[in-house]
């Protein structure tokens, strides 16, 4: 963004021109050399908002200060230094303790012996323990001479057993400012960014939307798309859903239905028309719910598993597996 004089007049271009940017990204879409060139790019330039204590200040002050209030952009700035400077000395980080079986046959930092995660108080969150059970049977076949079917690191099965002690508050800093920011120009351009995506989500809550044709000529996906639609629609729902929350976006709260609905169908290249009509509406309506208890559990795994092949947290996902064993 070009530097320009701080003031309410450029602040509402330099707002506009950022919710022009990424409504450009929305509308291109369907092209697949935008979509599936940089798929999670283009998924956290449309949502992501940043989670952190500092910048979620900023941003209420902006709702009630400029969106109720209207006040000056300059008055919002200084208010945001102000708050800054009272929550400067605020840390927040998360330790994590690993431990992994070291045994001649296993191959380094493969097996997960214990996980620990602690929040910014120091309180364990999250624990993951594995354990190796003997397979006698296959051990016994591997000591034989001469039998090289079976390996000795075939005779030992590795289970985890994972358990949530309280939500663990993971935050997403915001790309032009944290606490130790003091330039009023780093402010106006958060202000910026923020202000265009709330005129972006407004826009995605519209009735009227582009339609988004498939390209019925297209048959070579990236492996990344083809992992998503290979999924059922029930897991497809759960991803997104799992997906938008890790990104500070909860269903119900900050989200629709009918905007996750949409997000899926952007995905699986199908018109957005009569999105309300669709199998993928009636899913994310009852999002995570998307099945009975004892048919939920099995596509709950395969997420789970999914996310972690995408070096992805699993908690959320966890906790509700956790939940419906429970209950």
């Amino acid at each position: 963004m070009n530097k320009r004089e701080i003031n309410t007049e450029n602040f509402e271009k330099d707002c506009l021109a950022t919710f022009e940017k990424l409504l450009q990204g929305y509308r291109r879409a369907n092209q697949s050399s935008v979509w599936e060139s940089n798929m999670d790019g283009l998924v956290e330039k449309l949502t992501h908002l940043p989670t952190d204590p500092f910048p979620i200040k900023l941003m209420e002050l902006f709702d009630y200060n400029y969106l109720v209030l209207s006040e000056d952009v300059e008055s919002i700035i200084k208010k945001s230094l102000a708050i800054r400077e009272q929550m400067k000395h605020t840390q927040r980080f998360v330790n994590v303790s690993e431990r992994y079986f070291s045994l001649p046959f296993l191959s380094p930092n493969s097996y997960l012996k214990r996980l620990e995660v602690f929040n910014h108080e120091g309180e364990l969150c999250f624990l993951q323990v594995g354990k190796l059970r003997v397979r006698y049977g296959k051990l016994l076949k591997c000591i034989i001479p001469g039998n090289k079917n079976v390996l000795l690191q075939d005779a030992f099965r590795f289970r985890q057993k994972s358990v949530q002690y309280k939500k663990l508050e993971i935050y997403y800093y915001s790309p032009f400012l944290d606490l130790s920011t003091t330039n009023p120009d780093s402010f106006y351009d958060f202000f910026c960014d923020y202000h265009g995506k709330i005129q972006l989500i407004n826009y995605l809550a519209t009735k009227d939307k582009v339609s988004i044709i498939p390209d019925v000529n297209h048959t070579h996906y990236p492996q990344a798309l083809e992992n998503i639609l290979s999924l059922t629609s029930s897991q497809q729902v759960l991803w997104a859903y799992f997906l938008f929350r890790l990104i500070g976006l909860k269903l119900r709260v900050n989200i629709e239905v009918a905007m996750l609905t949409r997000f899926l169908l952007i995905v699986n290249r199908t018109d957005l028309n009569e999105y309300k009509n669709s199998y993928f509406y009636k899913l994310v309506s009852k999002a995570p719910y998307v099945k009975e208890d004892n048919k939920l559990l099995p596509d709950l795994e395969t997420i789970r598993v999914y996310f972690q092949q995408s070096n992805l947290p699993t908690g959320d996902i966890e906790k509700e597996i956790l939940n419906l064993i429970t209950n």
